[in-house]
């Protein structure tokens, strides 16, 4: 371990923590991220296993400032650690456990929105533009995973938007249990969810007949929602977590060892941001032995994200679980004495924290005296233009210091960012639209979404509206749908004049010389590693040529992983019992051995382009012929196509499955032999489409669509795709087919030029791809494509590629960033507290949070900002009156002054 980090005592007690459960209570500024990768090098000093430990964090930007603190102090390989958030650990957790089928594809928020105008054929714009219209949606949405949760009987604090069931929903319920003489259970619930039509005339009374039309509506809704998720295979956010909670529940009532999903050391960062189900959910992945680690961060003071199912009694019902092991990080290494005590009088006037659990500083910087400011403006309007020229003074006075005006809402972000524009000042906004929720950026990834996985069913929608093909997103899902029924995809039509990869290969089977062959390697990079067997075997209408079968195990000098997975690697052994043919006699004769054959494997991607790599290290570019150019067929590819739903398509599983004969041994010659068992399969399932294709190809409105997709589309793809497997020399390759593309679609006046994609760029380009990556698209994509479709705006700030030295930011979008200087727009009574909240205690302390969250994001200045007048209905001007938490800010400080711009 690599570090220069010194903790002070209360760090170290935290860092030196091995056994039991602990609760830290972390303010700001006092060093969290710091200890939190401290404590990694740490345990596994002691002998604890990267693979046993879990970091989870709240926002990706989070995990990738911890992830950058231990590559910074820890000079092992961590690649078996997990770091992030708990919603792309259960994603990688899903798919890794065959949990939901493999092909599944992710939707936001507004794909979900989408799929429900379809049902309705409501104008998506329309929709997302009314408040009261969003709302509703989002109740059906709320209502399918609500139901499930219901029908699974999850605990009643488990419950994600358990409001979505308004008053007059619960009152429909009854009368309909009543009318139907039913108890009004869940079963019954469910029952109705799942047979809407059955009981719409349940009442004759009209007003009631009203009211239960529009639950009844909205019942129906949500079912169809949660079955176009099913026959497509989506999943949304909510589906996540209820999933990975329905598999680690079942998993830990089982009594092996080898079926539980555990982990001996957690930590887990910002625990007052999780939902109950979040909690449950670590809960389940914390293992019951005595030998447990488990530690949780927190600071009651920053807990603002109810609205995303946060609640307060998590910590309370954390610090029961901890009992005794309650710590405090006691000393403040950020924030100057003078900024610290206007924090910690805050704290302890405004949210009746104890002083006995808030930090301390040594840090005692001499003052000037605007380090504390309250200004004054006129109006709302000349605030605007306040903010901002204070926000460009700062920047005069200190040309590297960083200064957010903080919001409370995004159509303030929006007037400020408006006000900086008008006097020419360089900004970064981060609120409201996210930049990469643009249509522009989804089109842009979902073109490398498909090159890395073309089965992605939302990809090929957002790709097939972005490159207008189709002019609605529910058109082109329609699109999607279409053709995976008939076991085709898109790409078809961009690799195919009238024809499909299944057509391809049912022509190929029936009329040619088919050679199924398997490679085992040294590794899995195919640039570098070496093959050390090769097997084949020919077919020609399914059957085996005769004396066609085919061995060869290859000498090489490289290592041989010892395990494969969690079996030992069975060729070593093997290896021992066979003669090693010299490395070029061996591939000259398999590439003899091909002839004029078309080839085959099981993700014969990998094998294809290993071999090639292997031949021109040994044979030279000359011997990489047309045997090995040609196109070839990939029983991995085919299987996908003919049974989406499968959940893994792994060979060993596939036989399993489907009941065929052969097993997976990974020795390449049973394998060819389990492949030629698939290959059978596969053609007798192909042969059942290939009517169905033709007849979907030649309808007039298909050609239509697909002469849109190949003039807007095909060549770019087909450039991108043939650069794929190719080490290009340039180790940011992505970022440059990235860029490229965006050219394309600006010149071909697909898109319109988005403001700020540069910041994209180069933020993949800096952040996100590493140095030592191969330069070959394959694998910059295979590395990096999970965590780019995780990004959001937040994740750029702090990054060393954004130049701009003022933030626009809201408080929510603020959390976890640090600024040299923080403004504080509008601080008055309305905003802090929000107007809705003053009937409301819990809203109210809420709202006392995000001011304390506004204002601790500073180092060295705050200023805090008010409107002093309003005009009211009439056109009378009205005072307002500053915010009340500003009140333990001014008793506070002595150095507290005003600035007042009023007339």
């Amino acid at each position: 371990m690599s570090n220069t980090f010194i903790p002070d005592a209360s760090q170290q007690k935290v860092i030196d923590i091995n056994n039991g459960y602990h609760l830290v209570l972390a303010p700001p500024g006092c060093g969290k991220t710091q200890i939190l990768a401290c404590r990694v090098g740490h345990a596994h000093d002691v002998g604890v296993p990267y693979s046993e430990m879990l970091c989870l964090t709240f926002t990706n930007r989070a995990a990738r400032g911890m992830q950058q603190r231990i590559n910074d102090n820890i000079n092992d390989d961590t690649s078996d650690l997990f770091v992030g958030n708990v919603h792309r650990f259960c994603s990688r957790y899903l798919y890794d456990s065959c949990i939901v089928a493999a092909s599944s594809s992710i939707i936001d928020d507004t794909d979900a929105l989408s799929i429900m105008c379809q049902y309705t054929n409501d104008d998506e714009q329309e929709v997302t533009a009314s408040y009261k219209r969003m709302r509703e949606y989002n109740e059906a949405i709320f209502l399918s995973h609500l139901m499930y949760q219901i029908n699974h009987e999850y605990p009643r604090d488990l419950r994600l938007h358990a409001d979505c069931l308004n008053s007059d929903d619960v009152k429909v319920l009854d009368a309909i249990c009543k009318s139907h003489k039913m108890p009004f259970t869940a079963k019954s619930m469910n029952d109705i969810y799942m047979n809407t039509d059955f009981y719409r005339d349940s009442c004759s009374e009209l007003g009631m007949q009203q009211i239960i039309y529009v639950t009844l509506k909205k019942m129906q809704l949500a079912r169809n929602y949660e079955k176009y998720k099913e026959t497509n295979n989506l999943l949304d956010f909510e589906d996540i977590l209820l999933l990975s909670y329905d598999s680690l529940k079942n998993k830990s009532l089982e009594t092996t060892k080898e079926s539980k999903s555990t982990y001996s050391w957690i930590q887990v960062d910002e625990v007052q941001d999780l939902n109950p189900l979040q909690l449950a959910i670590i809960d389940l992945l914390s293992p019951q032995e005595d030998n447990k680690v488990v530690v949780y961060l927190g600071d009651p003071q920053q807990s603002i994200f109810s609205f995303m199912g946060a609640k307060m009694s998590t910590l309370e019902l954390l610090s029961n679980r901890c009992k005794r092991n309650i710590h405090t990080l006691s000393h403040n290494h950020r924030s100057p004495k003078y900024l610290l005590d206007t924090f910690n009088a805050y704290a302890v006037e405004t949210l009746n924290i104890s002083p006995d659990i808030l930090p301390t500083t040594d840090y005692v910087p001499q003052t000037i005296g605007n380090e504390l400011q309250l200004f004054q403006s006129e109006t709302i309007d000349t605030e605007y233009l306040d903010a901002a020229q204070q926000a460009i003074r700062l920047g005069d006075e200190s040309a590297e210091d960083t200064t957010a005006i903080i919001v409370s809402s995004n159509r303030d972000a929006d007037a400020v960012s408006n006000a900086l524009k008008t006097m020419h000042a360089s900004h970064f906004k981060i609120s409201g639209d996210d930049l990469f929720s643009s249509p522009q950026i989804k089109l842009l990834f979902a073109h490398l979404t498909i090159l890395s996985n073309e089965n992605n069913f939302i990809a090929w929608a957002r790709l097939l509206n972005g490159m207008k093909v189709f002019q609605t997103t529910t058109a082109a899902r329609n699109f999607v749908q279409s053709c995976e029924d008939r076991a085709m995809l898109p790409l078809d039509f961009l690799l195919y004049e009238d024809s499909t990869y299944i057509q391809q290969f049912v022509r190929a089977y029936e009329t040619k010389e088919i050679t199924i062959f398997d490679t085992e390697t040294t590794g899995l990079d195919v640039f570098n590693d070496d093959i050390l067997q090769i097997a084949a075997v020919k077919i020609r209408n399914g059957k085996i040529v005769d004396g066609s079968q085919l061995s060869i195990y290859l000498e090489s000098d490289k290592p041989i992983p010892e395990m494969l997975g969690d079996i030992v690697n069975p060729i070593i052994e093997e290896r021992k019992h066979q003669s090693l043919v010299s490395r070029k006699d061996a591939l000259k004769k398999f590439l003899d051995y091909i002839g004029d054959s078309v080839l085959l494997g099981h993700n014969a991607d990998y094998d294809i382009n290993i071999l090639k790599n292997n031949v021109r290290r040994e044979l030279g570019e000359e011997e990489i012929n047309d045997k090995l150019m040609s196109p070839y067929i990939d029983s991995l590819r085919l299987i996908k196509l003919l049974r989406p739903q499968l959940r893994q398509y792994k060979l060993k599983y596939l036989l399993e499955m489907l009941h065929l004969e052969g097993e997976n041994s990974h020795l390449a010659d049973a394998d060819v032999d389990a492949t030629r068992s698939l290959v059978e399969y596969c053609y007798s399932k192909a042969k059942e489409v290939v009517d169905s294709q033709l007849q979907f190809m030649q309808q007039k409105r298909v050609k239509d669509r697909v002469e849109t997709l190949r003039d807007n589309y095909g060549k770019i793809y087909a450039e991108t795709r043939n650069m794929l497997w190719k080490e290009t020399g340039d180790n940011k390759i992505l970022v440059s087919k990235l860029k490229q593309m965006y050219d394309n679609l600006l010149a071909a006046d697909i898109i319109q030029p988005l403001d700020n994609i540069s910041y994209i760029f180069n933020y993949i380009a800096s952040d996100v791809i590493n140095s030592s990556d191969n330069s070959a698209l394959i694998t910059q994509l295979s590395n990096h494509m999970l965590e780019i479709n995780t990004l959001k705006e937040a994740d750029l700030c702090g990054s060393d590629t954004i130049n701009e030295k003022i933030f626009v930011t809201t408080v929510h979008k603020a959390k976890g960033l640090e600024f040299d200087n923080v403004i504080v727009f509008d601080a008055i009574e309305g905003r802090y507290p929000n107007y809705y909240s003053k009937n409301n205690k819990t809203m109210l302390d809420e709202d006392a949070r995000k001011f304390y969250v506004a204002i601790t994001r500073t180092r060295k200045r705050l200023i805090i900002m008010q409107s002093c007048f309003r005009v009211d209905y009439r056109g009378y001007r009205q005072p307002v009156p500053l915010t009340r938490f500003a009140d333990s800010i001014k008793k506070s400080s002595n150095i507290w002054s005003v600035v007042s711009n009023k007339k």
